[in-house]
């Protein structure tokens, strides 16, 4: 099934218990990141965890077109749910993702990570035409969504900025997730110990590059 963007929030804090597999791609490479940990974390706390957490490649999976099924359906030594984690993902992986969504067995979420897929990726027909799976696709913030970012995770530290700051940060740090967000925690971090938790715009001037322009 595929997400449109009003859902998106909604299942990234609750995903739907139906769905047995999640695809998170597209241009946007620190959003598809970022999204694909906040689904892999309603089923681990910790991602580094190898008991619950398993890590494949589409080519691991080429290799051994029976690895995807096995560890889907894996019991934890810890007890509690597994992701099985699949980044980078391929169309070449269709053949056994289908065998496991036809006959899901175990409760483990399998999470795929990938690049831009365009209408035409077998991948992406897949997971959009499957009852039990979930295709989020991940582009370019735009300046509504990087404000929204920006002012939460500003607040996080107890920190606001004036609006002309704002609106000149989002002019400077570009459009993927993962730039934007260290922009922003390397500002947190220059206001710390300040008593003055306002940014202007001098700071920013002094904390950030283009990254636009980059």
């Amino acid at each position: 099934m595929k997400a449109n963007a009003r859902d998106i929030e909604t299942e990234l804090k609750k995903l739907n218990t139906r769905y047995v597999a999640v695809l998170v791609y597209g241009p946007n490479e620190g959003l598809v990141r970022e999204r694909a940990d906040q689904f892999a974390r309603q089923v681990v706390s910790d991602l580094k965890d190898p008991f619950n957490v398993a890590l494949l490649t589409a080519a691991d999976i080429t290799a051994d077109p029976a690895r995807l099924a096995d560890e889907a359906a894996a019991i934890s030594m810890l007890g509690g749910r597994r992701v099985v984690r699949v980044d980078p993902a391929a169309d070449s992986i269709v053949p056994s993702l289908q065998a496991v969504l036809d006959d899901p067995k175990g409760d483990s979420l399998i999470l795929l990570s990938a690049g831009d897929l365009n209408a035409r990726s077998a991948l992406r027909k897949f997971v959009e035409d499957a009852g039990n799976a979930l295709s989020v696709a991940c582009y370019d913030d735009d300046a509504r969504s990087l404000d929204d970012l920006l002012r939460t995770s500003l607040a996080a530290h107890n920190l606001k900025i004036e609006n002309d700051a704002a609106r000149f940060l989002i002019s400077r740090i570009g459009t993927d997730r993962m730039v934007a967000r260290g922009e922003i925690e390397k500002i947190a971090l220059y206001k710390m110990k300040d008593s003055d938790r306002l940014l202007r715009v001098a700071d920013i001037e002094a904390t950030t590059g283009d990254s636009a322009t980059l």
